[in-house]
């Protein structure tokens, strides 16, 4: 099962972008943020392929739209940071898009991601499922609060520690994600990152990698290492400037993700 992530950016021309991406990958379920295309108009585009993708339902999370290949997959948990989806009985696929750092502070930003990560638990426990799926736009990277945190998704890029699958602090116990996007940081494979930021913060690292998957470590075995990458062309249409390799934010401002899960 391959699938995709890519804030869109509210370009309302990128659906021949997200068509080459779907075809290019063979990719089975595509989850979008700030998505304001024609989704119609893009399931036809596909359907000339031979692509037939149906429209997930996402009622109460406008922010990020979901659609795939795969028949019973039903919404539960829904608010306007995230959906959840019950996908076959099988896995639990948590489509994310949280608030920016510009446009929320810290401390509430940390009150969302704890909501969320309730939701799931609650999830899991009631469908005897583990086989959890976080996808999205963290807008952090992966070695901050919201990302790292034991309060937080507690997302380890180390699977040997992550398998542990939980740790207790003061007394309370804390599950754990294993997070593989670590792997994708620093210059030695290209991108470097998902989000390139050229501010004058004092610590900026320019190239971040907000555009994350996560899995609990139990899907591990599943998770299928050279599947996962960042995306920088689109058929024959590159995602980045010729000039200085950042993402072409005529296009959008973020670059998708792809990564895959083996089947039984």
């Amino acid at each position: 099962m391959r699938m995709a992530f890519w804030n869109t950016n509210r370009n309302v021309e990128i659906n021949p972008y997200v068509q080459d991406i779907i075809i290019d990958n063979g990719i089975d379920i595509m989850v979008l943020a700030e998505y304001e295309a024609n989704i119609n108009h893009l399931r036809n585009g596909l359907r000339k392929h031979n692509i037939y993708m149906g429209k997930y339902i996402s009622i109460g999370c406008d922010r990020i739209t979901l659609l795939g290949k795969c028949r019973n997959v039903n919404p539960c948990y829904q608010d306007t940071y995230c959906s959840l989806q019950n996908i076959q009985d099988k896995y639990i696929l948590v489509c994310v898009h949280f608030p920016s750092k510009t446009h929320c502070e810290r401390k509430k930003k940390d009150i969302v991601i704890r909501r969320v990560i309730q939701e799931i638990q609650k999830l899991e426990e009631e469908s005897a499922c583990q086989n959890t799926i976080v996808v999205g736009d963290f807008n952090e990277n992966p070695y901050e609060g919201g990302c790292l945190a034991a309060d937080g998704f507690h997302g380890l890029p180390d699977y040997y520690v992550a398998q542990r699958e939980h740790r207790k602090i003061l007394g309370e116990e804390f599950k754990m994600f294993y997070n593989p996007m670590w792997n994708l940081f620093g210059d030695f494979s290209s991108p470097p990152g998902t989000f390139f930021y050229n501010g004058n913060d004092v610590e900026n690292p320019f190239w971040n990698i907000y555009d994350q998957v996560m899995i609990r470590p139990c899907l591990r075995n599943k998770f299928v290492d050279n599947g996962l990458k960042i995306i920088c062309q689109a058929g024959e249409r590159p995602l980045l400037t010729e000039k200085n390799r950042m993402p072409d934010r005529q296009i959008s401002d973020h670059l998708p993700i792809v990564f895959e899960i083996k089947e039984e």
